[in-house]
């Protein structure tokens, strides 16, 4: 099962965090804001020292990524 969360749920659980951080601590930070959606979805990124948000955010898989993966696929004949 693929974890998902959005752009804002992450920068707002990531907003104090200390970059570079790893992903634990990552998914700890998601974990004591309380959002375990995105926490869950921090576990799935790969294991790395990440430098800045903006490297999360490359890692990190969102919902409206899949809703435009989904509608692009329905569009296309067998997709």
């Amino acid at each position: 099962m693929t974890a998902y969360t959005t752009r804002e749920r992450l920068k707002e659980c990531l907003n104090e965090v200390d970059f570079p951080a790893s992903k634990d601590e990552l998914v700890q930070a998601a974990q004591a804001w309380g959002d375990e959606v995105t926490a869950r979805a921090l576990r799935a990124i790969p294991p790395a020292d990440y430098a800045n948000l903006t490297e999360v955010v490359g890692s990190v898989r969102f919902e409206d990524d899949t809703t435009r993966a989904d509608a692009s696929g329905r569009r296309r004949p067998g997709g």
